[in-house]
């Protein structure tokens, strides 16, 4: 029996493959995903997904470039390598962009030439087709579910535990928005509990040892709920790159003085819950205004009024998490909004689906009747998109001319411009990509050098 079972699903699996071969070969749009970290689909052969009124099939076999339906090709900005890329590049293949991490995890997508190779984007920008801004608040409950500890205790832990009214957990050094450079000169001004290896001044409690497996335990979100105050530096600095860091304390009920995105005010539950680095003159006037709400409990309470009923009055926020068409299903606060909602990497492939079957239909009406129908040109992405600054210090507000990060942003630049020249080319290897760097890079020293002359 147990054999015949098999027998039967072994049948089932193997029909269900040659089916979808079979409408593979049909006029559905394929999206192929070519970076391979991320691929939404338990099947990496080819799955159907169905978008409302429309369908299209999804893939990480490179084996579809080739396919006259392929239509999108799919990338997760992390995995983007120039010396593997989909080529040559067809009039019908439009380039869409995923990318919700950090900008240092590749700075070439900073670079507004390299950006405008993509037709369609979902990144962390508002700006993005297919914004993921909100992708760390989970759900507005989120935000307020959570009461802050009682101001009465968490000034007797300031007491009896020995407390700073500010804690900082950071143990990625390096980052190109310097941030340690700017809280060790905070540290002159005013006490900080430093718990990572990046400026450690403090050791967590056995149970916590380390606070990077810890992040999520209940352990430990109780142990920095104490804090009246949690430094919340972003790893870069961009318009909307806004992560954990931000929105755990905001969830813990402790006071974010933030560094990262300089519009982070148009996100947060009101206009009274964030403290912004960038507000103050120096870490100075920084540490005197922190020591004012330490000794000053009403005021310092102001900050958590967004935890009272109703007190998440920012109507962007509110309006655009309770209607994006995704949720979280990768976090243990996911049950919020799981109902009804698509994971995003899924939510942007039908945003892809549904625009290639726009423009589809656009330019069959063209074929038809050119004289009415003008011929639909494909969208293409801009800096807005995802572009970000080049790394400067939070202290002078300058770049870091000798650092590494200031190289690694120049010298993206100049990779971006080598693979723009080899797709005007029309060149079929990627691998050729190094060629046109390093010509680049030859005639960038031999103008250097003739600068100098005079």
């Amino acid at each position: 029996m147990r054999s015949l079972i098999f027998f039967f699903i072994s049948v089932f699996t193997i029909l269900s493959f040659v089916a979808v071969e079979h409408f593979a070969k049909g006029d559905l749009p394929i999206l192929l995903w070519w970076t391979q970290q991320i691929y939404p689909h338990p099947s990496e052969n080819i799955t159907l997904i169905r978008c409302g009124n429309v369908k299209c099939y999804s893939t990480k076999s490179r084996g579809y470039l080739d396919n006259k339906n392929t239509k999108g090709i799919m990338f997760y900005g992390t995995g983007i390598d120039p010396l593997d890329l989909p080529l040559p590049r067809t009039q019908d293949h439009e380039w869409c962009l995923f990318h919700e991490e950090s900008p240092l995890n590749n700075y070439l997508l900073s670079h507004e030439h390299f950006i405008q190779l993509f037709n369609h984007t979902a990144t962390f920008k508002r700006e993005s087709d297919y914004p993921i801004t909100t992708q760390d608040i989970f759900a507005l409950e989120y935000l307020t579910e959570r009461q802050a500890i009682d101001i009465k205790v968490k000034n007797e832990k300031r007491k009896s535990d020995g407390f700073a009214a500010l804690m900082y957990t950071q143990s990625h050094a390096d980052v190109p928005s310097y941030r340690d450079s700017y809280v060790e000169e905070l540290m002159k001004y005013i006490d900080v509990d430093s718990y990572g290896t990046c400026l450690h001044n403090k050791d967590l409690p056995e149970n916590l040892t380390n606070p990077e497996e810890s992040f999520q335990k209940d352990q430990f979100l109780d142990f920095i709920a104490g804090y009246k105050f949690h430094l919340s530096f972003e790893n870069a600095v961009c318009d909307d790159y806004m992560t954990e860091k931000l929105m755990r304390p905001l969830h813990l009920g402790s006071v974010p003085i933030y560094y990262g995105s300089p519009k982070a005010k148009d996100w947060m539950p009101n206009n009274h819950s964030i403290i912004m680095v960038n507000d103050f003159k120096s870490p100075m006037e920084l540490a005197e205004f922190i020591k004012y709400l330490d000794e000053n409990d009403e005021e310092y309470l102001k900050y958590l009024d967004f935890k009272k009923p109703n007190g998440i009055s920012n109507t962007l926020l509110k309006e655009t998490v309770l209607n994006r068409d995704w949720g979280s299903h990768d976090h243990k606060y996911y049950f919020y909004n799981i109902e009804d909602k698509v994971d995003y990497y899924q939510g942007f492939e039908c945003h892809v689906c549904r625009e290639i079957h726009k423009r589809t239909n656009a330019l069959k009406e063209h074929e038809k009747d050119p004289s009415w129908f003008p011929k639909p040109p494909p969208k293409m992405a801009d800096n807005s998109h995802l572009g970000c600054p080049k790394p400067f210090s939070p202290l002078s507000g300058h770049e870091i001319p000798s650092s590494h990060w200031s190289f690694t942003y120049e010298d993206t630049k100049t990779v971006a411009d080598a693979v723009v020249e080899m797709l005007r080319r029309g060149e079929e290897d990627p691998s050729l990509t190094y060629m046109y760097y390093t010509q680049l890079k030859k005639k960038q020293k031999q103008n250097s050098q003739n600068t100098g002359e005079l």
